[in-house]
Parts: C-alpha cells; structure tokens; sequence
C-alpha cells in the first residue's frame, strides 16, 4: 500500500538517514534516535552504579554482623582480657567432647578453685594435656578449666566463660568457673606472682558475675579431694578470701601468709608430687581426673 510504504520510509528517515560525503557512505542518525540511545546508556549506568552499591551494602552489612558479634560475644562474657592489670592470654582448647565440649553454660554461680599437682608444670603445659584428650578418646579422661595461672602469674584463658568447663565431677548444673594454678612446691605452695594473679583473677570474675567471696570455693569443699593442697588448710584459704575482697576493692594485694617459692625446680615431665589428681567431668560419673593427672598414666 502506497500509504504504509511511505510511512515506513518517513519512520526510517526519523532514525537514520544514507549520507555521501566525498564518495563515502554514512548513515546518519536523527535527533531522536540520538535521544534515544543516550537514554539507554544513562539508564545502564544507573543499573550498574545501583548495582554496585547494592554490593558494598550488602559487604558492609556482613562486616557490621561480624563486629556486632564479636563485640556481643565479649559483652556475653565469653572472653575475660583482664584481671586487674594482668593481661589475660587467650589459649582456646579445640572443641571436642573431650575437653571444651562446646555446651553453653546457664550461668555462674560460683567460682571452683583448682591446683595442678606436679611441681614446676607450666600453665602451657597442662593447657596442652587438655588439648591431647581429643586424640586419646578416653570417656575417662574428659577434663577441662577455665582459666590456668602459670608459675610466673600470667593467666590463660582455655574455655570462654559462657561455656561449661570439665573440672568438678558432680558438678550436674554447671554454673561453675574454675581456675587451676600451677604449684611451686610439694606442699602445693604457689609463686608470689600466681597468688597475686589469682586473687585478681577471682576478684574480675567476682564483679564480673556479681559475686562474692561467699561464692568462692575450692576443689575439696565439692568431692573433699585435698585440692587445692595449699588451702585445704583453712588459715591460708580464709586469707586467700580476704585478699580476694581486698582485690575487689581496688586494693592491693599483699602476700601474708602463703609459703612462696619462687624457685621453680626443673620438670621432667614424669614427677608426680602433692597427691592424686582431681575428678573431672562433671557428670558425676567419676570418669577422668583433672588438675595435673600425669598424662599418659
């Protein structure tokens, strides 16, 4: 039809048009279509621009969920970095039913403290005996703490504070945090930098919690195992208490009574001293032993 053939030619004109300029062939484009295509282009730019930040939203906000959760974790108690001016080392265990079972702890209700029995073994040492149960699988042999003060008073963190610690059988609710002291002498005697460690490590946990010393115990006052040797004499655990609260108040702690031996004797690795080893899970099974049960015995 002559009227449909011309107003297709016309429509074709409207976006390009054949052009000879010195015997060369162009095609030039209308205004309109010009228009058009730049639209287009401005368009996909806006896409991608808004593509584009759509992602660093989305990283920025993976980021912030994983700030947020750390800070929480923190907040949840789950991570002590001090006790006082004592810098606290974090030495996580490997999760496993054998040590850091991972099980979250209800609360804290009390504060359980614990001695290794083997003169002169290191914070680091006994820390890595818990770690070695996950490859000896011994149901009899699942042991854990919280916290571990090493012979020159530095602290170690093994298990966070909102997880439950394999260290008192019996101990069926597990609302407990322990700590495990290495010891000096045969008479479970400790240095002056781990006693003084300790009352600040259990005056951060007391305020922490919102304790006091009415719920601090021992190892003993739980299964009557002579642990920790040191304060099963009752004059030395009385004073301990006091100079936690001393601790609590911002006071300074004094060693008074405490028989300290700063001369460590050389470990072996295969001398046992100050008695038998603790019982450890807290099923109250009776299975395992804790606080420096000689590995591999």
């Amino acid at each position: 039809m002559p009227g449909s053939s011309e107003s297709g030619m016309r429509f074709a004109i409207t976006v390009c048009a054949p052009v000879t300029i010195r015997g060369k062939y162009f095609m030039v484009m209308s205004k309109a279509e010009w228009r058009r295509r730049r639209r287009k282009k401005k368009m996909i730019r806006k896409y991608v621009t808004l593509g584009l930040l759509a992602c660093i939203f989305v990283l920025v906000l993976v980021l912030l969920v994983k700030v947020v959760t750390a800070i929480f974790a923190h907040m949840d108690g789950g991570i002590i970095e001090k006790a006082g001016d004592v810098k606290i080392t974090q030495s996580l265990l490997s999760v496993s039913r054998y040590a850091r079972c991972g099980e979250k702890l209800e609360a804290v209700d009390e504060i359980i403290i614990h001695s290794n029995n083997t003169v002169g073994k290191t914070a680091q040492e006994q820390r890595d005996y818990y770690e070695s149960l996950k490859t000896k699988k011994n149901d009899n042999e699942r042991q854990s703490m919280h916290f571990i003060i090493d012979l020159d008073g530095k602290i170690y963190q093994c298990i966070p504070t909102n997880e439950i610690a394999l260290a008192v059988a019996g101990n069926i609710k597990f609302r407990s945090l322990s700590i495990e002291y290495c010891i000096t002498g045969a008479d479970g005697s400790m240095s002056a930098a781990t006693y003084t460690s300790l009352c600040k490590l259990v005056a951060t946990l007391c305020q922490e919690y919102k304790l006091n010393e009415k719920k601090v115990f021992r190892h003993f006052d739980k299964n009557q195992v002579p642990c920790p040797m040191f304060f099963v004499n009752e004059a030395n655990w009385e004073q301990f208490k006091t100079d936690v609260k001393a601790a609590r108040n911002g006071k300074k702690v004094s060693v008074t009574n405490a028989p300290i031996n700063n001369i460590v004797a050389p470990h072996t690795g295969d001398t046992q001293e100050g008695g038998e080893g603790e019982s450890g899970e807290g099923s109250g099974t009776g299975a395992g032993t804790a606080d420096g049960q000689p590995e591999g015995s």
